[in-house]
């Protein structure tokens, strides 16, 4: 007699949701804290997108979005500048792209109920942010492990 154990059922992670994982991790504490966070806040604004949330409540949690970003960018050229990251210009310039993208997204879905552009807009905002973090957050470790020096080897 064979016993079968069943096994759980695997649960497809949805497309608009951000899973954190390590390989989103940039290895900085803070900046993958202020990722977290902003990972947090891409999955609400999707959630009550997919919930079907009404429309100021869509576009507080884009604000949101919006001002963790901007307040993000500026922890992370602070950084720069104590890091003496080479190239900490053009990845504010690449900062300033992304905060006019949330900005465009914001205006261009101002009094639209419709769920399509939304749903495409949350989409947008989610690979904006993982390409960002996967494309041009990792750069800045290498200066990150100079200025900090080598670990203490215990």
């Amino acid at each position: 007699m064979t016993t079968e154990i069943a096994s759980e059922p695997q649960v497809e992670t949805p497309i608009w949701k951000i899973e954190w994982s390590e390989a989103l991790s940039v290895g900085i504490t803070d900046i993958d804290e202020d990722h977290k966070r902003f990972a947090r806040l891409v999955n609400e604004l999707n959630r009550s997108i997919v919930d079907r949330a009404q429309l100021p409540e869509i576009r507080h949690r884009l604000q949101m979005i919006i001002d963790d970003a901007v307040q993000h960018f500026a922890h992370e050229e602070r950084l720069f500048k104590e890091w003496q990251y080479p190239d900490s210009q053009s990845h504010a310039a690449i900062h300033a792209q992304i905060i006019k993208k949330l900005q465009a997204i914001m205006s261009s879905n101002v009094s639209t109920c419709l769920n399509a552009p939304w749903i495409e807009a949350g989409l947008q905002i989610k690979t904006v942010l993982i390409e960002h973090i996967l494309k041009e957050d990792v750069k800045y470790t290498k200066s990150y492990l100079n200025h900090r020096g080598p670990l203490p080897i215990n």
